[in-house]
């Protein structure tokens, strides 16, 4: 990504009680594990709400309902070394497929990186405590 572009993603919350789903990965320039929410990058005409559906059937091979806007997330920040910009449209959501909440942990794939996602459920008292991070920080206070 260059350093003057603005990346737009769409992510979904995901709630099984007091978890929310999310993907876990690291940072391969400081080695340092995060979380956050699976969705990912809106395409140029696309609506977010479009792509938030575009990507969870391409990267876990399911469907969404009920969703709605839950907000609207900005930062920039420095990932594998490079300084990047992205504005997050987060979605609340359900995912209609019941195998997803039946599982603790699973594997997605992201298509164009050819990678294995992580995903996992995560209590919110893990990020209040301090002992996992979650991108975007702001989302964190929202919930």
């Amino acid at each position: 990504m260059s350093e003057n572009h603005i990346r737009v993603s769409a992510r979904g919350l995901i709630r099984r009680d007091d978890e929310i789903l999310v993907a876990r990965d690291r940072d391969p320039a400081e080695d340092d594990h995060f979380h956050y929410l699976l969705g990912g990058g809106v395409e140029f005409g696309e609506h977010s709400e479009d792509a938030l559906h575009r990507e969870f059937e391409e990267e876990l091979g399911v469907s969404l309902a009920n969703i709605s806007h839950f907000g609207t997330y900005e930062e920039v920040f420095t990932f594998d070394g490079q300084r990047t910009h992205e504005v997050w449209r987060v979605y609340e959501a359900d995912i209609v497929e019941p195998w997803p909440y039946e599982r603790d942990s699973f594997s997605g794939y992201e298509p164009k990186f050819d990678e294995e996602i992580e995903c996992i459920w995560k209590s919110l008292s893990d990020f209040t405590a301090g002992d996992e991070t979650l991108y975007p920080e702001p989302l964190l206070s929202s919930l």
